[in-house]
């Protein structure tokens, strides 16, 4: 193992701890969420379309074990191995934010909530830094997603058209490009905004692995460019991916300055929201 491939594991293996996966419609819909901490409450951050209409008592949730990150694709798993966490745990959450516009969702956590072992909430004054968001410094860094992409999941079994699915996560490396957020936004349509979203490009990590599952996880910056310096093991959280754009090979990311504003939440609406319609993950 080189230093090179420890440096990506033990990446993983960090921003593991605050991701989880959200499942709806009894498995058959597949997303990713981030536990945040944002003015003294907790949250579980994810794109909007993700739960849809569902309520809170309809989504299941799934969080890091306290075990490393196995390296083995979920769709090679056997049933011995997927154990009795399949269809997720409740969480409690006591409100929902929603924006359809920026397609982001936030739900609030009971405050006696107490994360399990290996289980973490990030806090986002981390990511101040980047509250202003300069293309310039962003330049050439790297970006990371962890998530749990509909590809590495593996079929249980069906009821109706719905499909029981144990859950796989994926993680996925790419860059920023200034360059990419000057040109890409003229083949979209006028709903997407550079104002306040964010876009990079997406290669298929396998070639059955799609980032449909992607939706709603957190973009995450190295700080592996030689012209900033950003302390070491601890990867910060930039934007919310909410769309792909299939014929442009890119993602859509929701900027985080763009529904989080002076430690406050939400930017992302006035208050709860649990209605409408739940907005299309894939447009181009």
């Amino acid at each position: 193992m080189t230093i090179d491939e420890q440096f990506r594991i033990a990446t993983e293996e960090r921003i593991a701890r605050y991701v989880v996966g959200i499942a709806v419609e009894k498995n058959a819909g597949i997303g990713t969420g981030t536990l945040v901490l944002v003015g003294g409450q907790r949250y579980i951050l994810t794109a909007e379309h993700v739960i849809g209409e569902s309520k809170q008592d309809d989504i299941r949730f799934w969080l890091r074990p306290p075990a490393a990150i196995r390296q083995k694709a979920a769709a090679d798993a056997e049933i011995s191995e997927i154990g009795e966490g399949t269809f997720g745990d409740r969480l409690p959450i006591v409100e929902i934010w929603k924006d359809k516009t920026i397609d982001i969702a936030a739900m609030r956590l009971d405050s006696s909530w107490v994360p399990p072992e290996a289980v973490e909430v990030y806090d986002v004054r981390k990511s101040l830094e980047f509250m202003r968001w300069d293309d310039a410094k962003l330049d050439g860094l790297s970006l990371v997603l962890f998530g749990f992409p509909e590809g590495n999941s593996k079929e249980l079994f069906t009821e109706g058209n719905r499909s029981f699915r144990f859950l796989g996560c994926a993680s996925y490396l790419t860059e920023y490009s200034v360059e990419l957020n000057k040109t890409a936004w003229s083949n979209f349509s006028s709903e997407r905004s550079p104002a306040k979203e964010f876009v990079f490009k997406y290669h298929s990590i396998l070639s059955d692995i799609e980032p449909h599952g992607f939706s709603g996880g957190a973009v995450w910056v190295l700080g592996d460019n030689p012209n900033r310096k950003i302390w070491q093991p601890d990867p910060i959280l930039i934007g919310v991916v909410h769309h792909y754009m299939r014929r442009s090979g890119v993602l859509v990311a929701a900027k985080l300055p763009t529904f989080i504003a002076a430690e406050l939440m939400p930017a992302v609406g006035s208050g709860k929201v649990d209605s409408g319609s739940p907005v299309s993950s894939e447009t181009d």
